[in-house]
């Protein structure tokens, strides 16, 4: 049953609500990369890439379908931009993926070598993709391959096997890969601290203990010093009863040793730098809500394709809400993250929320445990 106009309304005003926010965001992480010096590295720039295909994206969703009944001509070239910039974006949620999980398994400098290969991957794929429609077209013989779709212009009603081959396949594929990539990163972390765990253990690197060590310590000197004083001279000093105890060895005439008691230092859990950097904190963090959104913004649709793959029947209407609040959110997770990793430390410095430091408790110098303060305080 196709959607009524009203339904198909609610859709429209969703789609371009979100959209517009989706371009004004993208539009601000561009401009920060390129203006700002701090932005000027890898991560950074591929997230700018990133921005770039969502603003597109948005701006087809803003565009929508009414274009097909009035300018068939413009729906086909618009299908056309819809088919590679999403199938690019997909890939180029990949490569960032990939980029962080290689600079936390590796050194970050090898991982720059591979710019050019993240960037064929991308545009090469999305291509080939795009080139295979006009193949579809070809072969099936079904009118314009790119044309009216029920929320854009993209493939076209009459050739829905291709959407599926053709974009949803390698969107599935390349979330696999993703979600592999992000359990690895989990696993390789893991086991780098277990192995960390046990060199300090091998070492004889210890948790830092308690400070009243060294006060229960000076109790018990305390104690036996006074027992044996009491075993000198059982009856007193001025008792003629005998000694019980055993005559000290040293002459009498030499000075008692004295006993020093040494202050105790607080012992930290290791020293050096931490195994896991605060720039590869920040790296898996990007990567993670990028990954995340892109799925969570993928499921609705991929559910609704599924659905009318399995059924032959169109998805219900709350699915096409999902799918809509979906795709025209999609392009707000990578700005949402961008500006929440560069704004978050000076709102937590004014509010005086502290954030989490990755090397607390890891002081620079072993000798310094206490971090200049006096550790008996």
């Amino acid at each position: 049953m196709p959607l009524s106009s009203e339904q198909m309304d609610l859709l429209r005003l969703i789609m371009r609500a979100f959209g517009s926010i989706s371009v004004f965001l993208n539009l601000s992480l561009i401009a920060c990369v390129l203006v700002l010096e701090r932005f000027h590295k890898p991560i950074s720039y591929l997230q700018a890439n990133l921005a770039g295909l969502e603003i597109i994206q948005a701006s087809i969703y803003i565009i929508g379908n009414e274009i097909a009944v009035t300018s068939p001509i413009t729906c086909f070239y618009v299908g056309i931009a819809a088919q590679f910039f999403f199938n690019a974006a997909t890939f180029m949620n990949f490569n960032i993926s990939l980029y962080v999980y290689l600079s936390i398994i590796y050194r970050r400098g090898v991982v720059e070598r591979y710019w050019y290969y993240y960037h064929g991957y991308t545009w090469g794929m999305s291509t080939l993709l795009t080139g295979l429609a006009f193949v579809m077209q070809a072969v099936h013989k079904r009118g314009a391959v790119f044309g009216d779709s029920t929320f854009e212009c993209w493939i076209s009603e009459e050739y829905p096997e291709s959407r599926i081959e053709l974009f949803y396949l390698p969107l599935w594929i390349n979330s696999a890969f993703i979600f592999a990539i992000h359990a690895r990163i989990l696993l390789f972390l893991r086991s780098h601290r277990k192995t960390k765990n046990d060199e300090n253990i091998h070492t004889g690197v210890i948790p830092a203990a308690p400070e009243t060590t060294s006060l229960i310590e000076e109790s018990n000197l305390l104690i036996q010093g006074k027992t044996n004083d009491r075993g000198m001279s059982f009856c007193g000093p001025g008792s003629n009863v005998p000694s019980l105890s055993r005559k000290p060895l040293i002459a009498s005439s030499l000075p008692a040793p004295m006993v020093v008691t040494i202050p105790s230092l607080a012992r930290s859990h290791k020293a050096g730098k931490p195994a896991f950097s605060t720039g590869n904190k920040l790296l898996l963090i990007k990567a993670s809500v990028t990954a995340i959104g892109f799925i969570i913004s993928w499921l609705p649709a991929s559910a609704g394709r599924m659905h009318t793959l399995i059924t032959s029947i169109p998805a219900p209407y709350w699915l096409n809400v999902l799918t809509a609040l979906g795709l025209s959110t999609f392009g707000l997770w990578n700005p949402g993250i961008f500006f929440l990793t560069w704004l978050w430390p000076s709102f937590s410095k004014k509010y005086g929320t502290k954030p989490s430091d990755p090397n607390e408790g890891v002081p620079d110098n072993p000798m310094n445990a206490c971090g200049g303060k006096n550790c008996a305080v």
